[in-house]
């Protein structure tokens, strides 16, 4: 008796792990998403929301901002948006992600930004990383680098590729 109550203990706790790991996927999604939108929005308050107030952020050049919090992330992306990014358009792949803890996530994402209107486009421009931590129920990104894919600007780099850019970066070329 004590074994059949073993298993089925184990069981349970297999399934509600299963359900907490599907719905804590579905939510770091929700912050990848919410990032495109903002950006696309233009909102700079948006795209920062979805940080810890206290995080890091490696831009794509490697500028490299230590202890950012909300408010900087947001007045910094404004900025962008309201200039150099303005009337642009984020798209993104979730390629990875993985738990580290229960509420630590390392994930991995295929992005572009193009003018509006133009779509999706053939290739992605960057791949950019986070940790992300779940802090009272809700998940936040505590550090992200950005890394921008020189791969697809220079054609001799992409013939010297280990293998194709589309099995390298299949979950881009995957997605609709």
């Amino acid at each position: 008796m004590k074994s059949v109550l073993t298993c089925l203990s184990f069981f349970i706790m297999t399934l509600t792990l299963t359900a907490q790991t599907a719905a804590d996927e579905a939510a770091i999604q929700q912050l990848v998403t919410k990032m495109a939108d903002s950006w696309t929005a233009g909102d700079g308050e948006g795209f920062a929301s979805i940080f810890s107030d206290n995080h890091d952020f490696i831009v794509w050049n490697g500028y490299y901002f230590k202890g950012m919090n909300r408010k900087m992330n947001a007045q910094s992306h404004q900025q962008l948006f309201n200039t150099m990014y303005k009337d642009t358009e984020h798209y993104n792949t979730v390629d990875k992600i993985r738990f580290i803890r229960e509420d630590l996530a390392l994930i991995h994402v295929f992005a572009a930004v193009v003018d509006k209107g133009e779509g999706r486009p053939k290739d992605p421009q960057v791949l950019w990383s986070a940790l992300v931590e779940k802090q009272d129920g809700k998940w936040s990104i505590i550090s992200f680098h950005n890394l921008d894919l020189e791969v697809f600007q220079n054609e001799e780099m992409r013939k010297a590729m280990p293998m194709p850019a589309e099995v390298m970066y299949a979950s881009w070329y995957n997605k609709p």
